[in-house]
């Protein structure tokens, strides 16, 4: 599912000159203010008047248009966060989203399964004054029990000429294409290798006679 390099960076571009169009009051926001393991986000949509928080499961009118080339799945919510309330965590996928206040910090995402790996497209939304950014991590893997960090930050500015921008209200996490891989014990690594050399033993003695 993973384009090539040359893909991605046209798809990202393409991204970025849709949602730059959608208000001069973008600044300098961009697929850089999110990132995840080192490395930024794959594309990165931006609307004014737009609240990815908004309703029991969120609103991904903002990025569907944006991202609709990276897969073709229906979104659906991971977890919310605002300032009266925390991160649930009640899924195979935990957050941390630090501080829950001003314009950057850190955030993670956790696999609490110790048996599978998930790959998903993971949508990262944050809404702040009257705008709304959503970033896009394309089939994102997390490994069975990985932790992956990141940062965050808010670039837009709050539209009154004076380019400050606004603090964060609220963070919204949807996925996407979400598939979970059941990876071997190490017991079956270790009798698979035992089969392997069996079968090169005799392969060996059939040589020699």
């Amino acid at each position: 599912m993973k384009n090539n390099l040359m893909q991605k960076l046209t798809l990202a571009a393409a991204g970025l000159l849709l949602a730059g169009t959608a208000s001069a009051d973008i600044g300098t926001a961009s697929v850089n203010d999110v990132t995840l393991a080192g490395d930024p986000a794959d594309a990165f949509a931006y609307a004014s008047g737009w609240n990815p928080h908004a309703g029991p499961n969120g609103d991904t009118s903002g990025f569907e248009t944006v991202f609709a080339p990276y897969g073709s799945g229906a979104w659906s919510l991971l977890d919310k966060l605002d300032s009266g309330s925390g991160l649930q965590n009640t899924g195979l996928l935990t957050f941390t989203f630090t501080p829950p206040s001003g314009t950057s910090g850190a955030w993670s995402i956790t696999n609490t399964s110790m048996t599978s790996s998930v790959t998903l497209d993971l949508a990262f939304a944050m809404h702040a004054g009257n705008q709304g950014g959503g970033w896009l991590f394309d089939d994102q893997t997390v490994l069975p029990g990985q932790t992956l960090n990141g940062t965050w930050g808010i670039n837009w500015t709050v539209g009154n000429g004076s380019g400050n921008s606004p603090a964060f209200s609220n963070l919204t996490l949807f996925a996407r294409d979400m598939v979970t891989t059941p990876v071997p014990e190490p017991e079956t690594y270790g009798m698979l290798l035992a089969g392997l050399g069996v079968l090169g033993m005799l392969a060996r003695r059939r040589k020699l006679g």
